[in-house]
């Protein structure tokens, strides 16, 4: 082509060109130490939440409805499930508090995306 605009077929063509797609996706290069502490890095963030939702559920006494404060004026029983949260199960909740707004703020990281252009 010499200056002129390709067609549309060509255009398509060279843009969805099957080798290069192949090669492109073959290019294997070994990983550098950096790419491996990364992963590594990664990794040992997701252990350390799972490890900390875990401890969560098979760590914490769970009442049951007998063991929580009754209130016959008020059956929905806020009262006393929030004294319970304040006082007996702090730690879970603290713990639940930094995941959620972890996974909030990982959410928000995946959605943004990356902006390479």
């Amino acid at each position: 082509m010499s200056g002129e605009r390709p067609s549309l077929e060509e255009a398509f063509i060279h843009q969805f060109n099957i080798k290069r797609t192949i090669l492109r996706l073959l290019d294997v290069r070994p990983p550098t130490v950096r790419i491996i502490l990364q992963t590594m890095l990664r990794m040992g963030i997701v252990m350390l939440f799972l490890a900390i939702v875990l401890v969560s559920l098979y760590g914490t006494s769970w009442n049951i409805v007998d063991q929580l404060p009754q209130n016959i004026a008020d059956q929905s029983n806020i009262k006393g499930i929030g004294v319970l949260i304040f006082t007996d199960l702090v730690v879970p909740f603290e713990i639940l508090s930094v995941v959620l707004l972890s996974s909030l703020i990982g959410a928000i990281y995946m959605a943004k995306g990356e902006d390479d252009e």
